[in-house]
C-alpha cells in the first residue's frame, strides 16, 4: 500500500525528465553484477587501503625518474639500445649474457 502511494506521490511531484533519471538509477541498482566486476571492485577497495600517501607519492616520483631515463634513450636505434643492455648485464652481473641470435 505504501509503495503505491510513493509511486503515486512521486508521480504528481517529479516530472518527467526525473522520473525517468530515478527509473534508470532503480534498474541500474537492480541489474546483477558478475563475480568478476564484483571481485575487482573489493580488490580495487583494498589497493586503495594499502597505498598510503607516503607511498603514493614515492610511486609518482619513481614514475618521473622513469619517463626522465627514457626520454633519454629516445634517439637511439634499437641496435644500440641493445648493445647498452649487453653492457649493462655485463657490468652489473659481472659474466656474459647467453648469446642471443635475431
Amino acid at each position: 500500500m505504501f509503495k503505491f502511494l510513493g509511486t503515486m506521490l512521486t508521480g504528481l511531484v517529479l516530472d518527467k525528465e526525473a522520473r525517468k533519471a530515478r527509473e534508470r538509477v532503480k534498474a541500474l541498482a537492480e541489474t546483477p553484477v558478475s563475480p568478476r566486476d564484483r571481485a575487482l571492485a573489493q580488490a580495487q577497495a583494498q589497493a586503495k587501503s594499502l597505498i598510503t600517501p607516503d607511498r603514493a607519492e614515492l610511486i609518482r616520483k619513481a614514475m618521473e625518474v622513469h619517463r626522465a631515463k627514457t626520454k633519454i634513450f629516445e634517439g637511439l636505434d634499437e641496435e644500440s639500445k641493445q648493445k647498452l643492455v649487453l653492457m649493462a648485464m655485463k657490468r652489473l652481473l659481472n659474466e656474459d649474457p647467453p648469446d642471443q641470435k635475431g
